[in-house]
């Protein structure tokens, strides 16, 4: 659950960053394109990525919790991004195998 919401965090931030006139870019792949050719799509998706990740987290964890533990998320995901991005170091395939691997062991430590 929380891996997922992280994704969704980061995703969130990520598509926000790509839209950014300031953020430098290098290489890109094909979902950067699309998100730069077109931003108004990116903006939303990631604004409501961005707010399903926090509604979901003060659901599962109560209002201060909740808003707490997204604002934390947002901070480390910003971090990662804007720290990575412009060094053509975040992949799809990269993301996904460390999403998989992270539900796995959550999924093997709820058991």
């Amino acid at each position: 659950m929380y891996t997922l919401l992280t994704i969704c965090c980061f995703m969130g931030f990520f598509h926000q960053y790509n839209t950014s006139a300031k953020a430098r870019f290098s290489g890109a792949g094909h979902y950067e394109k699309w998100l730069r050719a077109n931003p108004a799509k990116a903006r939303w998706t990631g604004l409501l990525l961005m707010l399903v990740s926090l509604l979901v987290l003060v659901l599962k964890d109560g209002w201060m919790l909740g808003f707490f533990t997204f604002i934390l998320l947002l901070m480390a995901g910003a971090c990662y991004v804007i720290a990575l991005a412009p060094l053509g170091y975040i992949k799809l395939k990269h993301i996904l195998l460390l999403a998989v691997f992270s539900l796995l062991i959550e999924l093997i430590i709820l058991k």
